[in-house]
């Protein structure tokens, strides 16, 4: 059935033409649905021009929301574009209000019941609606009410240290301000500091300030102005505080080397390393070390010395005039270190990664690792991510001289694959020896005239096994090499077992020179046999038939017959002066920057629990460093057993050491103890398994083991679990004040009281415990009574490490350095803190990371990598 509609448009006034046109394009759609035609001509307008179509509202002006106070006149208003006649409704919470239909909406007296009431509009005409935002109102009860607390305290502070002053505002409506003024009149007039609007407000003491009030006066955006109470200043002359080492027997001074990863012999005989971001130089008297180039941070600068910088270098070699080279990893650059220290760039860009064949910048690396100079003193360069060998002139050419896609294939040079290739050697005759580490394997480049011959295998079959068996050509296991040097006709290769492996180059046969299949890798010094080294890292010869070895965390000497010694080991982070004594080393590395647990027996022993070689040590007051307990060589485990039989996981977090000398140690997510016959068992919890569970000591579970202390009674308490736990005499687990995992700060009685990350504990002459309270940066005090917790009026910016005097005096460490606080005293800082550890009558230290009194007026302290003494007057 087909139809045929017309529709008279002569019925409409003009102006609304376009709409009549609307409602006939819907008329002619019906139809079509219905099977009509949609297509029927329109009838033409009766004369005229048909009027401009309408244009929908649109909103222009939005209405905004208020916050008055109560009682006040409350307008909202909105602006709308769009044809005439438009039409408004504005809306409350979204339901219409009866009568509200123009432009503005009044209300002529706010009341509280009005805040959160929610304004809008709705505006239509014959094309659409358009609805406004909403606008919210806010009614606040008439003056707003200003409450401060934490008022100002007194503050006690040794000239040339930092006084920070705290002051709290809040408002029952609006926004609080702060304006902090100080009083030299005691307190008749004040003066404005300049810029001084915060809540705290930090000023360097003089001795001129002493006796100085400060306030802060607050105000609700302008309303309800008070002064708060005033803090004095009390500002002494420096103490006689002298600092000084504590007397460890080999001590040393060393520059530091942390993250030795590749070292060369040069011509002169020193040995020219990678350390972090820098190079350095060991001199061949194996005395001194001394900048070479490079500073503290990564960048890619070239320039002379520490003005120059480096990104992640892998790799480096010498020529016979004393340039160095080096694989710059994370730059993929290849750059030079002439003789002076300048360095430039010698090929490749900056930050570019790519595998194009060029000359300087033109050429592209992408990782490059190994690094060797051949007899026609051209460079060969590995590259970790191509998975090729590159070769470069002097000059900056750079050409591709083996390798293709990753993978493995022996061959034309080409056609030859690798993966990883890691370090490069080069022998006499020309040949390129490659350490393909993802394809366990030494492969050999053979030298072809001026170029690449074929690709061989040289040892290792593409298998780690941790037995390692030495043997003939691809019978001998190399599993990972990562670095190795040629002398002679021998290749000695480091690998990922720790092992240092040579292989003659015309038979093929490998052999083991030093390191332990059955300890594994780790650091140890020893014979051939029992000897422990890391896995990988550089090597070179050294003089007199021996190797030098860039460990990781130390440079080693080698003998011909395999034994290792330690020459320097590392203990700092990389961003201390570069020269030689810049740090006193201990007979063992100490981390810096994190805390460290340190106590003292009652004989004087100090003992230190090393989260680094994760071993505990004593250290005699002669100086006489032992072993206490722990595995030498860093590795990780959770091993019960007398002295080195014993392995840990993580043990310096806490330490405490009770009347009879029994050590118990914080390991992981348990508390270790270590008797007087240095048996080491697991006391309470387990090393490998957190929670938060009571109950006997091998079904309890820790969670953040912050801190330890030793009790009366043979208790141990425990800081975990945003709680206090503790452990009684046999082993069982109660919690002693706070609730397991709810955090906050609640003083009241203990099982009310609410704590925020617990750290060290320290029991008070008074029997009161102290705990160090990390989330929040408190003290607080358990009374000695063991019923209620409050917290102590002191810094807030307490960084973790607490000791307490025979007289009550705590000490502890902040972001302003050493601070002591008599019993029922104000705060002050006893030793600032700087940039570097000052020995002497005007110490200074870095971080406070570790803390214990030694005796009466003298305490051990951890800071920069350093076992300190102080003694105060």
């Amino acid at each position: 059935m087909s139809a045929t509609f017309t529709f008279d448009r002569s019925a409409c006034a003009s102006w609304r033409m376009a709409a009549c046109r609307v409602v006939l394009a819907s008329v002619c759609a019906l139809v079509a649905a219905c099977g009509g035609s949609a297509d029927a001509p329109q009838p033409p307008p009766p004369g005229g021009t048909p009027g401009p179509l309408p244009v929908a509202p649109s909103i222009t002006q939005q209405p905004a929301s208020l916050t008055v106070l109560a009682g006040q006149a409350v307008s909202f208003n909105v602006a709308a574009t769009g044809t005439a006649p438009l039409a408004y409704q504005w809306q409350r919470d979204g339901v219409d209000i009866a009568g509200a239909n123009t432009t503005a909406y009044s209300l002529a007296a706010s009341a509280l019941a009005d805040t959160g009431a929610a304004f809008r509009v709705v505006v239509t005409n014959l094309a659409g609606s358009a609805t406004s935002n909403t606008a919210t109102l806010t009614v606040t009860a008439g003056v707003p009410v200003l409450t401060i607390m934490p008022q100002p305290a007194d503050i006690s502070a040794v000239a040339g240290t930092t006084a920070t002053f705290t002051v709290g505002g809040t408002c029952s409506s609006r926004t609080p301000n702060v304006q902090w003024q100080r009083s030299a009149s005691g307190g008749e007039t004040w003066a404005d500091i300049v810029g001084a609007t915060a809540t705290t407000y930090s000023l360097a003491a003089v001795i001129g300030d002493n006796g100085v009030l400060f306030h802060a006066l607050l105000d609700c955006s302008g309303q309800s102005g008070t002064a708060s109470n005033a803090g004095t200043l009390t500002v002494t002359a420096p103490g006689s505080v002298v600092l000084g080492p504590l007397p460890v027997v080999g001590l040393r001074d060393q520059a530091e080397i942390p993250s030795l990863t590749d070292i060369d012999l040069d011509p002169a005989g020193s040995f020219t390393f990678i350390t972090a971001s820098r190079i350095k130089r060991l001199g061949a008297d194996l005395a001194s070390i001394t900048a070479v180039a490079g500073g503290p941070f990564a960048g890619s600068t070239d320039g002379v010395a520490e003005a120059a910088s480096f990104n992640q270098p892998l790799g480096l070699a010498q020529d016979g005039a004393g340039n160095v080279y080096v694989a710059d990893s994370g730059n993929h650059t290849i750059r030079r270190i002439a003789v002076d220290g300048t360095v430039t760039t010698l090929a490749g860009l900056a930050g570019t990664r790519g595998a194009a064949d060029g000359t300087g910048a033109a050429a592209r690396f992408s990782q490059p690792a190994g690094i060797a100079i051949g007899p026609d003193g051209d460079l060969y360069v590995s590259e970790l991510e191509n998975h090729l060998i590159r070769r470069v002139t002097t000059a900056g050419v750079v050409t591709t001289y083996a390798g293709s896609t990753i993978g493995f294939a022996d061959g034309a040079a080409l056609g030859a694959k690798f993966n990883s290739p890691r370090d490069l050697a080069v022998a006499a005759n020309g040949d390129v020896l490659v350490a393909d580490y993802s394809n366990a394997r030494i492969r050999r480049i053979l030298r072809n005239g001026s170029g690449a011959g074929a690709v061989q295998t040289l040892a290792g079959n593409g298998t780690i096994a941790a037995g390692s068996p030495d043997g003939i050509g691809t019978a001998g296991v190399i599993g990972g090499p990562i670095a190795m040097v040629v002398r002679g006709n021998t290749l000695t290769v480091r690998d990922y077992l720790g092992l240092l492996r040579q292989i003659d180059l015309t038979s093929a046969v490998v052999t083991t020179l030093s390191g332990s299949r059955a300890l594994g890798e780790g650091y140890a010094d020893g014979n051939a046999a029992t000897a422990r080294m890391r896995s990988g890292y550089g090597v070179t010869a050294a003089p007199g038939g021996g190797f030098m070895l860039a460990d990781d965390i130390a440079l080693r000497l080698v003998s011909p017959g395999g034994a290792v010694r330690t020459i320097a080991a590392s203990n700092a982070l990389g961003t201390s002066p570069a020269g030689v004594g810049t740090l006193a080393q201990l007979p063992f590395p100490l981390g810096t920057g994190l805390t460290q647990s340190v106590a003292v027996d009652a004989g004087g022993n100090v003992i230190i629990a090393d989260r680094i070689s994760r071993l505990v040590r004593r250290i005699s007051p002669s100086g006489v460093v032992t072993l206490a307990a722990g595995l030498t060589g860093g590795f990780h485990g959770s091993v019960d057993g007398v002295g080195s039989e014993a392995q840990f996981g993580l043990p310096g977090a806490a330490l405490t050491v009770d009347g009879s000398g029994v050590l118990f140690a914080a390991d992981q997510q348990s508390v270790r103890r270590i008797g007087a016959d240095n048996a080491t068992t697991v006391w309470a919890g387990s090393p490998t398994e957190f929670g938060a569970v009571d109950g006997h000591a091998t079904t309890a579970r820790f969670n953040s083991l912050g801190g330890l202390a030793a009790g009366p009674g043979g208790n141990v308490f425990v800081g975990a679990n945003n709680a206090v736990r503790r452990i009684d005499a046999v082993g069982n687990v109660s919690t002693f004040a706070g609730l397991m995992t709810a955090s906050g700060r609640v003083d009241g009685p203990v099982a009310s009281a609410r704590f925020q990350f617990v750290g060290q504990l320290a029991f008070a002459p008074d029997g009161a415990l102290y705990v160090i309270e990390i989330g929040s940066g408190v003290i607080r005090r358990i009374a000695p009574d063991g019923l209620s917790v409050s917290t102590l009026s002191a810094y807030t910016t307490v960084t973790g490490s607490l000791a307490i005097g025979a007289d009550g005096t705590l000490y502890y460490g902040t972001t302003s350095g050493l601070a002591m606080q008599p019993a029922g005293g104000a705060p002050g800082v006893l030793i600032p803190q700087g940039s570097a550890v000052v020995l002497g009558a005007n110490p200074s230290l870095m971080n406070v990371d570790g803390l214990a009194a030694l005796g009466p007026k003298q305490l051990v302290i951890l800071s920069g990598g350093q076992i300190l003494v102080a003694t105060l007057p």
